[in-house]
């Protein structure tokens, strides 16, 4: 079971949905079996939402820059597209 950081909802992640994962030392990466610390999103909207209410932040226990996450809503909307 995974938990959404958006919209909290669990389940057993389905192939749409998208993981984030903090590799140790790295820069944060969008896959599912990239080694580190992961959060996992359902949507794009929840990808949102958990970027307002410092979800990622709290999920990966790493500060999370603006930089990151304009990256990580790149592909965001690549991935949910």
């Amino acid at each position: 079971m995974r938990t959404c950081i958006g919209c909290r909802r669990a389940a057993v992640p389905p192939p749409s949905w998208v993981r984030v994962a903090a590799p140790p030392g790295g820069a944060l990466q969008v896959g599912r079996t990239v080694p580190g610390r992961g959060a996992w999103v359902c949507s794009l909207a929840c990808f949102e939402a958990a970027v307002r209410r410092h979800g990622l932040v709290r999920a990966l226990r790493r500060p999370v820059s603006s930089t990151e996450v304009g990256a990580l809503r790149a592909t965001m909307v690549s991935k949910f597209s």
